[in-house]
């Protein structure tokens, strides 16, 4: 469910006092009454009103014995009558719920029927009221620039009650036929493969029907006059479903997804656990949310050939594609445990940016999923990831199962090993195909494919708070060199001490050398023999570990690693070296680093660091010379700040020309701030133009109100 992370990062700048997490609501299993076995829901779109009306039969095993009610959880909609075949059956709606009296008596294992009439009467929920800021249930958009007039279902998490009646909670998992009847120029989606299409001169009815099990906010409807463009993943039918005018760029963002199939086949061990894979475009979100078979992604993911190298979409489907096995073909028992969905998932994004950009590109992506939990972490709140604590589902998706559970997953495989982690994921995929497993489920796989006991990580990482933040000092004397290592963490459920196997580089003149220690304690010391000094030594030279480590460097030691490191290591030196300007070597060393590093990543934290030193005429070679979007868009704004005249000049010369849209937006931005009226002129030019999430659009209309004054 990606698209949330945009929430969250929106509302960790809102928080400067942290949240206890500890003073919600404690969450239990549920305790069914019933087990719903199959829906079958048939919807009438009235989308000139906005409104619905429905019909779903509800088949179900009874749980329990003695049961004088069946309920059934049930918002927005008015249930106008209950019927079990041909008997109707006296019913009542409370506090979100349906509650159905029998006309017979029931007994355990009986397996019922019942069919509910319901009628949205252009009612829409208000999320606000479950924990939500998105639509929940089915909603109706009208015609904009960006996308024509369409109707889509919102499942997630706890949206499928407002659509249709059911037990809706990710536990109990039922096959479904989904029929809806819309006006006959649009096409409907749903999950599972097309058995049914009727189309009349004034309307249309398409029937969608799912043999294999699925949870309630996984289901999925969409309506509107789609363009269908047919791919195929070996013999599964995948499908882009996108609007009209978005066709031509439409392969931009889904020409890899049969490559990401195999790519996760592969990775888990099992082949894509389901009959078809669908992808369309909707409107109101960010990012995407899986749906199985049928998955919704945010409109913005379509782009032109100009925004593929800032807005590429192949993450996004590649999140969602991992969920196709991680939530989908397995879910979360219960809420608190949705890090078996989100970790594994934006684990996926990381694993395919490796695969497919190359390390580096893999080694930035895992760096920045570290900032964001820190930033959660400094400035929300700290908690487990398996964290039975919340009052609405939503609570638990955040930054703590997403980037952090990613970075958890890797180190993970860096104890475990690629062939053990590969074999535990195919196995546990296996055991609880299509179920609904827990966390202490996997950690049992885990230690059963491994042959070891690791209970001791899961409890740390996953049951645990926190991560080790350590304090380094290190001694040379007389041909040894002493590493003191000390945790200092604490907080609510922060382990005190973590057991964490490391890696340590020493670099030498000529030659690194590794070792591998184990740290056991809160304040270790570890001893090595060398002949001479190293001038670096480097913890978690991998950047596997998810930690924050204070270690006082040298500057030859930065200046080392700034040389000879990877990217992190790199990255890392060049903004440490910020407090060291007034070496001459270390402004040199920077300013080489800034233009000819081999990574944007490094030469744009070059560029930060060495900021103050740089001449006009350094930033505007900087600028000709860089061909990534992101150090040159950090040009732009630097310049101005520095050298205002010089960088009136550079954006009045490149604005036009330049090919990336972040890069313009920062330009135009920078000409409300140093520009004056006549730049008016030139910024209006630009309003007409479309770009990813209306970036030029949004700095053009700011700026102009800025120089207007």
């Amino acid at each position: 469910m990606r698209y949330l992370i945009l929430y969250i990062a929106i509302l960790s700048s809102l928080f400067s006092q942290k949240i206890d997490v500890y003073n919600r609501p404690f969450q239990e299993q549920p305790d069914f009454d019933i087990d719903v076995l199959h829906y079958d829901i048939n919807l009438n779109l009235y989308d000139h009103i906005k409104s619905f009306t429905g019909k779903t039969s509800v088949k179900f095993k009874v749980l329990k014995s003695d049961l004088n009610t069946i309920k059934l959880n049930i918002e927005t909609v008015e249930v106008t009558s209950v019927f079990e075949k041909n008997k109707k059956l006296k019913f009542r709606q409370k506090n979100g719920l349906l509650i159905i009296n029998p006309k017979r008596s029931i007994s355990k294992n009986d397996i019922i029927t019942y069919t509910i009439f319901y009628d949205s009467k252009g009612k829409l929920s208000d999320p606000t009221k479950f924990g939500m800021n998105v639509l929940l249930g089915l909603g109706f958009f009208d015609k904009t620039d960006d996308n024509p007039n369409l109707a889509q279902t919102h499942s997630f998490p706890t949206g499928a009650r407002h659509w249709f009646p059911s037990n809706d909670h990710p536990a109990d998992k039922a096959t479904s036929t989904i029929s809806a009847t819309v006006k006959s120029e649009w096409k409907v989606l749903a999950n599972g493969l097309l058995i049914d299409k009727s189309v009349k001169k004034d309307s249309a009815t398409y029937t969608w029907d799912l043999t294999l099990p699925n949870s309630t906010y996984l289901y999925v409807m969409v309506a509107g006059p789609f363009e269908i463009i047919n791919d195929f993943h070996g013999k599964i039918p995948i499908s882009y479903w996108v609007y009209p005018n978005d066709k031509e760029d439409a392969m931009r963002s889904f020409h890899r997804t049969s490559e990401i199939l195999g790519f996760f086949e592969k990775e888990y061990g099992v082949p894509y656990p389901w009959p078809k894979m669908d992808q369309i475009t909707i409107p109101a979100i960010g990012g995407g949310a899986e749906s199985t078979t049928a998955t919704i992604l945010g409109q913005s993911t379509i782009h032109d050939a100009k925004a593929e190298k800032d807005f590429p979409s192949h993450w996004l489907v590649a999140h969602e594609a991992a969920h196709h096995w991680w939530g989908d073909y397995i879910t979360m028992r219960n809420w608190h445990h949705a890090w078996l969905n989100e970790s594994f998932g934006t684990y996926g994004e990381y694993l395919y940016s490796a695969h497919s950009k190359g390390l580096d590109e893999g080694k930035i992506n895992l760096w920045k999923k570290k900032q964001s939990y820190l930033n959660e972490y400094n400035n929300r709140y700290s908690r487990p990831m398996v964290h039975p604590y919340w009052k609405w589902p939503n609570q638990n998706f955040d930054s703590h199962i997403y980037p952090r559970g990613a970075a958890v997953l890797h180190m993970l495989r860096n104890i475990i090993g690629n062939k053990n982690m590969k074999a535990f994921q195919k196995k546990f995929l296996t055991e609880y195909a299509y179920g609904n497993p827990e966390t202490n489920d996997l950690i049992r796989v885990v230690n059963e494919t491994t042959g070891k006991d690791m209970t001791w990580f899961f409890d740390q990482w996953v049951y645990g708070a926190g991560h080790p933040q350590l304090e380094v000092d290190t001694y040379w004397d007389e041909g040894v060199l002493t590493v003191k290592i000390d945790q200092t963490q604490s907080g609510t459920k922060v382990p005190s001490i973590y057991k964490i196997p490391m890696s340590i580089d020493f670099y030498f003149k000529n030659r690194i050398i590794n070792k591998t220690i184990l740290i056991e304690g809160k304040n270790t010391v570890h001893r090595f023999n060398f002949k001479q000094e190293p001038t670096l030594v480097r913890l978690d030279p991998d950047d596997v570990l998810l930690l924050t480590v204070n270690q006082p460097k040298t500057v030859d030691g930065l200046l080392v690693q700034l040389k000879r490191d990877n990217v992190i290591g790199r990255h890392d030196a060049a903004i440490l070296l910020s407090n060291h300007l007034d070496f001459p070597k270390v402004e040199n060393t920077l300013k080489r680093s800034a233009l000819y590093d081999k990574s944007w990543f490094v030469r744009q934290s070059s560029l930060q660091s060495i900021s103050t030193k740089l001449s006009g005429k350094d930033w505007k070679l900087a600028y000709e010379r860089e061909k990534h979007s992101q150090p040159r868009k950090t040009i732009i704004s630097l310049m101005s700040k520095f050298y205002p005249k010089r960088a009136l000049r550079l954006i009045r010369e490149n604005l036009k020309d330049d090919n990336s849209y972040i890069v313009q937006a920062e330009m135009i931005r920078q000409l409300g701030l140093i520009g004056d009226r006549s730049d008016i002129e030139i910024i209006e030019k630009l309003l007409p133009q479309r770009s990813p999430r209306k970036i030029i659009q949004n700095a053009a209309r700011s700026s102009i109100s800025n120089l207007k004054g």
